[in-house]
Order: C-alpha cells, then sequence, then structure tokens
C-alpha cells in the first residue's frame, strides 16, 4: 500500500492488508484521542484528512488541535499533586 491520503479511507475495504496498514491507523487512533475529532467528522471532507489537519499544526499550533477536555484533566492532575496531604 503506498503512502497516499486518497487510499487513506480504503484502507481495509477487501483490499490487500499491510503493516504500514496497522501502523497507520494506529497513529489515527492516537490523533483521534489527542484531538478529540474522528476521521469521519464533517470538517474532514473533500481533500482535509485528520491526517493533514494535525500535520497543518505541526509544530508551532499543535496546542490550537489538542482536545481541551485533555487539558483540563492534566490541570486537575496537577493542582492534585500540588495540594498539600494535610490541607
Amino acid at each position: 500500500m503506498e503512502n497516499n491520503p486518497s487510499k487513506e479511507k480504503e484502507y481495509g475495504m477487501g483490499g490487500e492488508v499491510l503493516t504500514f496498514g496497522d501502523i497507520y491507523s494506529y497513529g489515527i487512533l492516537l490523533l483521534e484521542m489527542f484531538t478529540g475529532k474522528k476521521p469521519t467528522d464533517e470538517i474532514f471532507n473533500g481533500s482535509l484528512s485528520l491526517h493533514q489537519f494535525a500535520k497543518l499544526a505541526l509544530p508551532e499550533r499543535v496546542m490550537e488541535i489538542v482536545d481541551q477536555r485533555l487539558l483540563s484533566v492534566e490541570a486537575e492532575a496537577v493542582n492534585e499533586r500540588q495540594t498539600p496531604i494535610n490541607a
């Protein structure tokens, strides 16, 4: 399978399954968790894919695509670590 964005949605649709496809799918899964977006969201129609969306944000604007829910969870964890035990 060649590294071709137009083939992204075709992978696993009856074609040959290769290790590259598994690695690519794992990367897309990580992007879903990191951004809170799915490859099937309305924003990803036409020529823009989740992969391209993330690639456009790197490296200068990466924090703009991070799912804000992840940041609030991280902030809560930091606050818990900084709170004195006998408070």
